[in-house]
């Protein structure tokens, strides 16, 4: 059975192969199956037009799968880091909501409970995503033998293309299930165009912010999700302006 410890663990020589680099670990495996647990069920909400209480439950659920994976004493150093990142990126990602609802009209949400202008649940969802694209980040460049360091500006690219072309289906998942809507714009389905650039420009930086990120104290970790939520409005502005009106 594969190890887990390579990715948390001081490099020794046993660590430092090239197998070890490159290998598919167990938490690899961990984090593709809530990324297919993610799908699933939002599948399952899109084909039963399930409203919002659907994603307020499939938040809930896999807030707490991605919780039960980070208390896992080998785990945890890093995934209790992304979840610290990903809550507080969440939390300043509701400003960005409500700029797309009251400022540029391009956003809407069935009546629930809120947080602002946003589902209540909403920044548990930005966490749940930006914890598992902000793994595949951390995977690709940290240090060996925890990832495999590539340079910054390809890992960028790669997660660039990855949050702008997987978004189409989860937006039109979201669509169907009736948990949101967007106004009109050029769009591919039900997605525009602009959101597409504006998830890419988000992903794109999961690199820089999350490199090495089981190094950092907590402070440096919420200090870089601060970041993260600067960007997101302004990313969210440039996309709009570029392609979205």
């Amino acid at each position: 059975m594969p190890s887990t410890t390579p990715f948390i663990q001081t490099p020794t020589a046993a660590t430092t192969t090239p197998i070890s680099r490159t290998m598919f670990t167990q938490l690899d495996a961990a984090m593709l199956a809530s990324l297919a647990a993610v799908i699933a069920c939002d599948s399952a909400a899109a084909i039963l037009h399930a409203g919002w209480v659907s994603s307020a439950v499939i938040a809930l659920a896999m807030t707490a799968l991605l919780v039960a994976y980070a208390a896992r004493r080998a785990w945890r150093p890093l995934l209790a880091r992304l979840l610290l990142f990903g809550l507080i990126a969440g939390l300043l990602e509701v400003g960005t909501d409500a700029a797309g609802e009251h400022v540029v009209h391009s956003l809407s949400y069935p009546a629930q409970p809120m947080l602002w202008d946003s589902p209540l649940t909403m920044p548990l969802s930005w966490m749940i995503v930006l914890t598992q694209i902000g793994y595949l980040a951390w995977r690709l460049r940290s240090r060996r033998p925890n990832g495999l360091r590539l340079p910054l500006w390809v890992a960028s690219a790669l997660l660039f293309a990855w949050g702008a072309l997987n978004i189409p289906l989860y937006e039109e998942l979201a669509y169907y299930a009736n948990w949101w809507r967007y106004a009109a714009a050029p769009h591919i389905g039900h997605t525009p165009f602009y959101v597409l650039l504006f998830e890419g420009l988000i992903a794109a930086t999961l690199p820089w912010l999350l490199a090495d990120v089981t190094r950092r104290t907590w402070r440096a970790v919420a200090f870089r999700a601060l970041i993260l939520g600067v960007w997101t409005p302004s990313a969210a502005l440039i996309a709009w302006l570029l392609i979205g009106r």
